[in-house]
This record gives structure tokens, sequence and C-alpha cells, in this order.
């Protein structure tokens, strides 16, 4: 099979498979060295890990863990790589990680840090995985202090993504994953802005073009040194509110949907952004109708979460805002009373 995209990196170039029913065809897709473990979580094993393991010959070794994001931490990861070392695992295993963005994570930092390194395949199972967190090459876990603060990059073998696997979603987990497409079209695709702004767009193409403009940031800023940081466009806020709720009762897309919303109030008030365009941006995001932020939330646990952000530089804020839909910057110099006042409009 073809893949859909080829994405060339500094430190290597990875083929990304997209398409209805891949899922029984990863181990035909992907040449293994060694041994194969697939990482999954213990409710995606009957669906989706046990199938991907027999995809392989011989079947690969299943390695299960607990889903949330609240388990998104070292803990995690170092309960895989001991899974590894008792199971065998060398320098030429590969570690295929089956399952949404948490998964693939936090797996995906596992497979980077055992024995500095293994090959490492992802299988995203849902729209945000396939969209975002897949692509690019950012493993990570949690911090008690913010969001992914202990990471690395781990560029994967490989991404298999399994478009067929949407129909099986709940709604919110594909809200989750809109949001992240629609973050995608502000900042480097107005068409596929469009598409989610019309609600009638095919699934299999917003994978496609949302893909397309990761693939064309990362490839030139693997390390996010500048352009790569266009990818945390709503983020900084977002990452304070999960924080703030101790990383439940809202998904990662929706937190991302009301950071975009904030971005865009500071972007206004710097004469960036007209009105007229923020207001578009926001009237696409509440159609799809995230989660509200809980009422009595604590404002200063969310701007507090926000001085971790991992953009920062220094004393310097750093923050992604929009100048017109498909068309973003990075500014350096935003101020501690714009972040909190962009907070309190959320509020």
């Amino acid at each position: 099979m073809t893949p859909f995209i080829t994405i060339h990196q500094s430190t290597a170039a990875y083929p990304v498979y997209v398409g209805e029913d891949l899922l029984d065809e990863t181990g035909s897709l992907v040449n293994a060295r060694g041994r194969v473990f697939a990482i999954t979580s213990t409710s995606l094993r009957e669906r989706f890990g046990d199938r991907v393991a027999a995809s392989f010959e011989p079947v690969a070794d299943v390695i299960t863990i607990e889903e949330g994001e609240s388990r998104k931490t070292l803990a995690t990861a170092n309960d895989i790589v001991t899974q590894l070392l008792e199971r065998g695992a060398k320098r030429d295993s590969m570690a295929v990680v089956v399952g949404g963005g948490m998964i693939g994570d936090t797996a995906g930092f596992a497979a980077s840090i055992f024995l500095r390194g293994i090959d490492l395949v992802h299988v995203p199972t849902t729209l945000l995985a396939q969209v975002d967190s897949s692509i690019g090459g950012k493993v990570a876990v949690n911090h008690a202090k913010g969001k992914n603060l202990i990471g690395s990059f781990h560029v994967p073998r490989a991404v298999v993504a399994d478009t067929s696997l949407l129909a099986t979603l709940p709604s919110r987990e594909l809200l989750s994953g809109m949001f992240e497409a629609l973050k995608g079209g502000v900042i480097g695709d107005a068409d596929l802005f469009a598409m989610c702004e019309r609600h009638d767009a095919d699934r299999d193409a917003i994978v496609r073009r949302a893909i397309r403009v990761k693939a064309a940031i990362v490839s030139r800023d693997e390390r996010e040194a500048d352009l790569r940081r266009l990818l945390n466009y709503g983020h900084t806020i977002a990452h304070g509110i999960e924080a703030a709720m101790s990383y439940e009762g809202m998904t990662h897309g929706e937190a991302v949907a009301w950071g975009m919303i904030g971005a865009n109030s500071i972007a206004v008030k710097r004469g960036l952004l007209t009105r007229d365009v923020a207001d578009r941006v926001e009237r696409v995001i509440r159609s799809y109708e995230p989660s509200a932020i809980p009422r009595g939330i604590d404002a200063e646990a969310i701007f507090a979460a926000t001085e971790h952000d991992k953009k920062n530089t220094g004393t310097a804020r750093v923050m992604v805002l929009p100048r017109e839909v498909g068309d973003c910057i990075v500014v350096s110099d935003v101020t501690e009373k714009e972040v909190r006042d962009a907070i309190g409009t959320l509020l």
C-alpha cells in the first residue's frame, strides 16, 4: 500500500498510512526488525489491540495500561518499561502503540526512554490522535505542575490511521478531535476550517487535510525551535484549564477550544485580529458544543499552570495568536495581564 504521505523530519522520514480497514494490515505495512510489543489500554485490547498484535508474524506481545489523563504519568511509563524488561524486549524490539492521545503519548514516551529508545509505530484510534498527537514525534507525560512537562522527541517508524475506527467513537471523543482539526484550520488551512464550519465534511478528508497541515510544520521544525510552536495555538490556556481541573471532566480538545477563544481575545485587543474573524471562529467552536468550563473554577490555578507552559523562554510568555483564518504568528512578549484578562473572558 502506498502511504498517504511521507513526513521528512530532520532525524528521520516516516510513512503515514490513512484509510479504512487498515487495523488488520498493520503488520504488513510495518517491517519489524525484532520482537513486537503492542501497547494499548485494557479497554481497547479486545477491540483493537489484539487485532493489531495478530497482524504480525509471530503475533506481537500485548502490554496494557489503564486509560485516563490522570494516569499519564512517569509511574505509568515506568510500568511499561518494567513490562518490556520482564518480557525480554531488546534494542531491536518495536513498540506498536494502539489507542488515543493519552496512550500514544505515554507509551511513546516509554518507548523513547527504554534502552535509550526503540522503534515506535503509532496506530491512533481516535480522531484527535489521528489528526494531531500521532504526527510529529513528540511524546510526553504530565507533571503535577502542568501537562506534558516530562517528554522527549521520538520520531515514529510509521503511523497507521484507520479512519473506519472513527465510526466507533463516542460523540464526545469525535468532538475532541474536531477541535484539534479546527485548530489546524486556523493555523494553516482556511479550507480545512471551512470544511469544519459547514459540518458536512467527510472525516477521512478532515484527517488527511489536518495531517498535511501538521506535516508541513514539523518537517521544517522538528524540535519546536520556532515554527512548530504554531501547533500550540489555544494550548497555553487549555493546559491551564486541564491542570486546574486535575485533568478530569473535560477532554483535551474541549480545553483547546476554550483556549483558542482566549487566545483570540488577546489577538483582538492587540489589533492583530478583527472582531469579525474572532466571532466567526468562536461561532464555529460553540457550534460543536464543547463542555462548559465549570462554575467556580479557580482562575489563579489556571494562570499558575500557564506559567509552566513549555513555549515560555526565560521571563517571556510565548503564545500563538491568529491574524486571520489560516494565518497565525508566535508572539513572545505576552504579558501577565493579557493572560489573566483572557482567562477572565472565559470565566
